[in-house]
Order: C-alpha cells, then sequence, then structure tokens
C-alpha cells in the first residue's frame, strides 16, 4: 500500500486503549498510515512504550498531549479544571474561549512539558506535537503550545483547515495556522478529515502537503474501523487501494 507522497496519514489516540494501539500497529504495518500520536498520561504507558520499541514499523511519533481526559502527570493545583476523582474535566478545559491567569498558564505548561518529557525519557523519538480533541488550538492554550512546541522543536498540528460553514471559526482557524506557519513550526499546508479530503481532494495540488486524521481500532468482531467516524478508516482504505501504483 503507498501513500501519496503529500499526505500525512496520522493515527491518534495511540495509548489510549490496548485494542486501539494494535489496530495502530495493524494499520502501520498494512500501510495505511505513516504517522501517528501518542498519549503519555494514560494507565497503558508502559504497554505502549513497549509496542513501539518492539515495532520500528510505528513511527513519526508526535505526542497527543492529554488536557481532557484520564490524570495529570503533574501535582496540578488548578482543581477547577478537574472533576472529584482528580481526572481533567473537559467540560472546563475545553472552553472556546477563555483568560488564564499567570499560575494557571505556568500550571498547564509544566504539564504539556511533563506529558512530552514522559515519552522523551523513555527513548520514544518524538517528532510532532498535538493534542486531545485539539485542545492546543484554543484560545487560552495555543500560545502555551506553541511555547513547547519551539522549546523541544517539534512541529505542531494545524487547526482543521476546512470551512464547517461557521464563518468565525474559519477566520480564527485560518489567525492560528498563520501563527504556526509563521513560527515555521507547522508541518503540513492543510489539516483535514478523511471526508472532507475526500470530497475536495481536487481542490488541492501534489505541492500541498496534508495531513488526515484517523482514529483505528477494532469493532466487535475484529475487524479494522475508526472509532471516532466510523467509515473514515474504510473509506480511506478504499482510497489507497484504488489508487495504488
Amino acid at each position: 500500500m503507498q501513500i501519496p507522497d503529500n499526505i500525512i496519514a496520522t493515527a491518534d489516540d495511540l495509548g489510549l486503549q490496548l485494542s486501539i494501539n494494535y489496530a495502530i500497529l495493524r494499520c502501520f504495518m498494512k500501510g495505511y498510515i505513516n504517522s501517528t500520536s501518542f498519549l503519555t498520561n494514560t494507565i497503558y504507558f508502559e504497554e505502549t512504550v513497549n509496542l513501539i520499541h518492539e515495532n520500528p514499523s510505528i513511527k513519526n511519533i508526535g505526542v497527543h498531549v492529554n488536557l481532557a481526559e484520564g490524570k495529570p502527570l503533574t501535582n496540578f493545583n488548578q482543581y477547577t479544571y478537574l472533576n472529584e476523582q482528580g481526572n481533567w474535566n473537559i467540560e472546563k478545559t475545553n472552553k472556546k474561549a477563555g483568560f488564564l491567569n499567570t499560575d494557571t498558564k505556568a500550571a498547564f505548561a509544566k504539564e504539556i512539558y511533563a506529558q512530552i518529557d514522559r515519552a522523551l525519557a523513555c527513548n520514544v523519538s518524538i517528532v510532532h506535537l498535538d493534542s486531545h480533541y485539539h485542545l492546543h488550538t484554543l484560545p487560552c492554550f495555543y500560545k502555551l503550545f506553541l511555547q513547547a512546541s519551539k522549546h523541544y522543536k517539534l512541529k505542531l498540528r494545524l487547526a482543521q483547515t476546512y470551512n464547517e460553514n461557521n464563518y468565525l471559526k474559519f477566520i480564527y482557524r485560518k489567525y492560528i495556522n498563520q501563527l504556526f506557519k509563521g513560527n515555521h513550526v507547522h508541518y503540513s499546508d492543510y489539516f483535514e478529515t478523511v471526508p472532507h479530503f475526500l470530497n475536495n481532494g481536487t481542490g488541492f495540488t501534489h505541492d500541498d502537503v496534508i495531513e488526515l486524521m484517523l482514529h483505528p481500532d477494532f469493532d466487535s468482531s475484529g475487524k479494522l474501523t475508526d472509532h471516532f467516524d466510523k467509515t473514515a478508516l474504510t473509506d480511506w482504505i478504499m482510497f489507497l487501494e484504488k489508487n495504488r501504483k
């Protein structure tokens, strides 16, 4: 299976569940993906690190910073953003607009760095950076992620580049992407979902580098599926088979 040279097909959520880990491994071995993004704050961290080290086909790894679920790695003292069990409260961290005071910014920055450091400490080669549920593109977080990207010399995922029939969101995302590109931390020209890419592929050129987002897993029958968009992975595989060189 040959992925077009200008496509970065990234499997998010490596480390979230063991079934997802093995689905991502299967996709690497089949040639369906050429990149992945690794959550480092889950209970499957050690198993995931072992899987990476035992399987060189898992490559182009990024850190999928997780401020949405599970527990922080640091002694995070901004309890407003946690639930009663000490897990991230996505209803609080996923604010579309928000202001962070100096102490809160410092606490989040420390957590972002800790999640990256945990992968590096286990000799996992990290080349890019993004976040669970795209929280790195929110107004309160994007500067912290830009800072982390520069500090670790990691490339940073763009905000989604297509218009979801929300003009204000589209303009805001264009602003974020221009900022990332202006700081030379981007690794693609576009960031798309598989359905949008397949429906609008004629709008891209061979010089455009496009990142596509996938979420491989296995369904109850053991068949590969996408746990976020049920048809995305199947449609992507069909596209690859149709355009096989």
